[in-house]
């Protein structure tokens, strides 16, 4: 399924493998248990009968003898590469947050939410900020339909911004909402980058620097473009799969030019997280197996000036 079509597959998968983490793993470094709730026993359905096609003949005996459908998806979701990944990157673009409204940041804008609950699970700080998010509007309409269906009320401090950023730059979809572009705003990019071409995300990181007062700061996601053009077989398989559900791989940043690519645009490297880095801060202590992914790094930026 494409994103231009219904619901993202890739952010229904990522928005429950937070959800399985919370459930599961001790001790989580997320508490968002809201997926249960959001993602549809249908596509929780689907989701089990694709796990099923997908597994090794010999395979499927051993998922069907954990009983149930969800305990399959439990288990596939937390064996699979990106797992660790998806968790960490929701924990570093939170800490970065807590720390931008300590400094007096008052906006936070969420690009590409997805199935996201930040907005419903806001945590003390947030609750006298601005939260702001930008999504296709397919993806952000069955979001609004699913939390309706919960009977969630959402805070006043919520605005939905539907735009399609391969069309319409952030700067002019920003412009439609109250989002006060003289006032420094906290953004968050998740789990996006690789499914845009180049331009797209260069276009986007432009719009930050536009977009953003003094004093504002960006957390992305990104994987080594390197690793991408050597096509490793470890992430083959992948890359097929996500091709054939309509969201392919379509490009990542070299680590080694990425702060030079990004003074550029306007914006200044403060940090760039990988494997290693990930791993010495959220994962040292832990015996449950959870690390972040081999290939993806974690990026912080502030517009220059």
């Amino acid at each position: 399924m494409n994103e231009h079509s219904g619901s993202s597959r890739t952010a229904l998968a990522a928005a429950l493998m937070r959800a399985v983490h919370t459930r599961l793993d001790r001790p989580p470094l997320l508490d968002d248990a809201w997926a249960d709730r959001l993602v549809s026993a249908a596509e929780k359905t689907a989701l089990y009968q694709r796990i099923v096609a997908a597994a090794p003949r010999e395979a499927r005996p051993r998922l069907a003898a954990l009983g149930s459908e969800q305990a399959a998806i439990d288990r596939v979701l937390r064996g699979h590469p990106t797992y660790g990944g998806v968790v960490i990157r929701s924990r570093v673009a939170e800490d970065a947050l807590a720390d931008a409204v300590a400094r007096g940041v008052r906006q936070c804008v969420l690009i590409g939410a997805g199935f996201d609950s930040f907005i419903v699970r806001q945590p003390p700080f947030a609750r006298a900020i601005e939260i702001f998010e930008i999504d296709h509007p397919a993806t952000q309409a069955a979001k609004r339909q699913r939390l309706a269906a919960c009977g969630v009320s959402l805070a006043a401090n919520v605005h939905f911004v539907g735009a399609d950023l391969s069309q319409e730059s952030l700067a002019a979809a920003l412009a439609r909402s109250r989002f006060a572009a003289d006032v420094p705003a906290f953004f968050s990019w998740l789990g996006v980058t690789i499914y845009l071409t180049r331009e797209a995300n260069l276009a986007t990181l432009r719009g930050v620097a536009t977009a953003a007062a003094p004093g504002s700061e960006l957390v992305f996601t990104y994987t080594d473009q390197r690793v991408l053009d050597a096509a490793p077989a470890a992430l083959e398989s992948m890359r097929a799969a996500r091709a054939a559900e309509g969201e392919p791989w379509l490009s990542g940043f070299d680590p080694t030019r990425l702060a030079e690519e990004l003074r550029q645009l306007g914006l200044e490297l403060i940090e760039d997280l990988g494997n290693a880095e990930l791993r010495a801060r959220y994962c040292a202590d832990r015996d449950d197996g959870l690390a972040p992914g081999r290939f993806g790094h974690i990026a912080r930026v502030r517009p220059i000036g």
